[in-house]
């Protein structure tokens, strides 16, 4: 009796499992090495057309065979065959320590820690994790735009 109605209890709980769905990635948040949102590192260049639809702007990378397309929603994409690396602009993308555009550079410093380097130019410095990186407007402190990559970048300082 005992074994009968714990069975029963797996069977329900089970049903309930598969009721809720399907996992979601639109939930726009910043995985570091892993994705933005639904757009995943790694996602066929088909895919990405059939997830965003067609880009706002397309361009060639110079001396590669990838190509950079501008989506709306500030979503910045490289992809040949599939995408190497994607970049955001706009503040509803976070990281689960809530660094966005936008955020202050002291603060996205404090949740993410030392970065791997730092390289200033005239307009922005861009902090360096690896396979998450994020621009900040020297004039303003504030972070403008966060990156992911798949793998890490060479160090530039």
């Amino acid at each position: 009796m005992h074994i009968a109605r714990l069975t029963l209890l797996a069977a329900i709980l089970s049903a309930a499992g598969c009721a809720s769905g399907p996992l979601t990635l639109d939930d726009d948040l910043i995985v570091a090495g892993q994705r933005v949102g639904e757009v995943q590192i790694g996602m066929p260049l088909a895919t990405l057309i059939a997830v965003k639809g067609t880009p706002l702007r397309t361009a060639p990378i110079a001396n590669s065979n990838a190509t950079t397309y501008t989506f709306p929603e500030g979503l910045t994409v490289g992809a040949h065959d599939e995408v190497y690396w994607i970049i955001v602009e706009d503040a509803r993308f976070h990281t689960p320590d809530g660094v966005r555009p936008g955020t202050e550079q002291i603060h996205a410093r404090a949740s993410l820690g030392k970065p791997r380097c730092v390289r200033t130019q005239d307009e922005t410095t861009l902090y360096d994790y690896g396979k998450l990186y994020f621009d900040v407007a020297n004039d303003t402190g504030r972070v403008t735009r966060v990156g992911v990559v798949g793998q890490e970048r060479r160090c530039e300082e």
